[in-house]
């Protein structure tokens, strides 16, 4: 069987910069970066305050207790551009 094809952070940034420019839905950016590994982005990055923020909200969201657009709000607020983008 195959390996997982490496996350593209350029592909997960685009589909994240759609959503903070209002043409993308919350639960289809969500979706984007499930399938993109953001998660195995995040649990490989350095730890930091901001990435384990990050990595909170994302867990919320898979077990149901919380919408896509307050996790998307987290990753906003704690940086996720930034981090893709470096």
């Amino acid at each position: 069987m195959d390996a997982r094809p490496a996350p593209s952070t350029e592909k997960l940034l685009t589909q994240f910069r759609d959503w903070l420019s209002g043409d993308e839905l919350p639960g289809r950016t969500m979706s984007y970066l499930k399938t993109g590994f953001l998660d195995d982005l995040l649990t490989e990055a350095e730890t930091n305050e901001a990435i384990e923020t990050m990595l909170e909200h994302w867990g919320r969201w898979e077990s149901g207790d919380t919408n896509p657009e307050a996790v998307l709000e987290t990753l906003r607020d704690n940086g996720l551009e930034a981090f893709l983008a470096g």
